[in-house]
């Protein structure tokens, strides 16, 4: 084998390494496409909303002309300013099963972020943790949700082998049977409103637009002490709910107020990969049709918990529980048909939003890890 890590330079160069998953992962049942219109965006520096804040640079591995593995080598200037200057990343790793291959392309990354004075590789994130992140090392067998990765076990070993050690785990629970009858659930969410004194609102278009820049603010702001975070920034803020937009119902999106001051909120939406993975992510006029009706028209087949966010005020009034039962009551009129709600991603180290998920009947159903080695 005659292995060249290369640059992605050219237009074909690109082609190649957003080409490279299809083959990765032919005939594999449970994986969807990537929307790649939105990917090309996403990476483009020119474009996508984490060049705000980073740079990056993408590398192939090739034998001949067959493209073998690809990754990204990148930096979070972000991250940099809130966290330490010493780490820069890697992600959208993919690789075919040969350690010789992944190695290649781990040195490479290793050695771009080498050169401009960094002295840990640290990923997969694809870019920051409020992208996709991690590496799949539970969960495998089924189809995953939307904004999550997705991988072969064997990825797991060729992460490893080349000295990778965990840095930090992601949950993802699944709720997919009501912890009580649907009557004590609308009561006991009803006593803890009346208990605490406030009002649930639903979160049409008008509303979320209104509601934006508290969302986003109390985001950033109940997230600063988590692993890694890094203030999302109007522009990476506005990118996400443009993706969510389209897919919305208003009814499962929840905002908790007291005279009209926002205190939590809750997103859910219907799980767009239950649709991509039927029309494999061809968003042709059909294909938009079809996701136009599974996601705002039919009845719900799928959704995911995307956030939660309770003002740490107000935690002790138990409202992140009114959302969570509130949630139930909106998802429970599709439950002939609606299979599961996911909630994710839940860092192992918030310990209390991980009990109070067991509590209300989650169950952990998918772990994604970051790993980190010293370069």
């Amino acid at each position: 084998m005659s292995l060249r890590i290369i640059p992605v330079e050219s237009p074909q160069d690109m082609e190649d390494f957003l080409q490279l998953p299809f083959a990765i992962y032919e005939g594999d049942p449970h994986w969807v496409p990537p929307v790649l219109p939105h990917q090309r965006k996403f990476l483009d520096p020119r474009t996508g909303p984490f060049f705000e804040v980073g740079t990056a640079q993408y590398f192939i591995a090739k034998d001949g002309q067959r493209t073998l593995g690809r990754l990204s080598a990148h930096l979070n200037y972000a991250y940099e300013k809130h966290h330490d200057t010493n780490t820069g990343f890697f992600g959208f790793f993919e690789c075919v099963d040969d350690k010789d291959t992944a190695h290649a392309l781990f040195d490479t990354a290793a050695g771009w972020v080498r050169e401009r004075g960094k002295t840990r590789l640290h990923g997969p994130l694809s870019f920051g943790i409020y992208d996709e992140v991690g590496l799949l090392v539970e969960g495998y067998h089924q189809r995953p949700v939307m904004f999550h990765t997705y991988n072969h076990p064997y990825y797991e070993q060729l992460v490893e082998s080349w000295g990778f050690s965990k840095t930090f785990d992601w949950f993802a629970y699944i709720i997919d049977s009501l912890p009580m009858p649907i009557e004590d659930i609308v009561k006991r969410r009803d006593e803890l409103l009346e208990a605490a004194n406030v009002k649930i609102i639903k979160g049409n278009t008008d509303e979320f637009i209104r509601r934006g820049p508290e969302v986003l603010e109390l985001f950033n702001t109940l997230w600063d002490k988590n692993w890694g975070h890094v203030p999302l920034t109007q522009k990476q803020f506005d990118d996400i709910f443009m993706q969510l937009r389209p897919i919305l119902r208003p009814e499962l999106v929840n905002f908790i107020v007291e005279n009209d001051e926002l205190l939590a909120f809750c997103i859910v939406a219907p799980d767009i990969n239950y649709t991509l993975h039927k029309i494999r992510s061809n968003l042709n006029w059909w294909g938009m049709l079809r996701l136009f009706l599974d996601c705002r028209v039919l009845p719900l087949k799928a959704s995911r918990a995307i956030i939660m966010g309770v003002k740490k005020s107000h935690q002790w009034r138990k409202l992140h529980h009114a959302l969570i039962l509130n949630t139930m009551v909106d998802l429970n009129k599709y439950r002939r048909v609606n299979t599961h709600c996911d909630c994710s991603l839940i860092p192992e180290s918030l310990v209390k939003w991980n009990k109070t998920l067991q509590m209300f009947g989650g169950r952990k159903w998918r772990t994604f890890r970051l790993y980190d080695r010293a370069i």
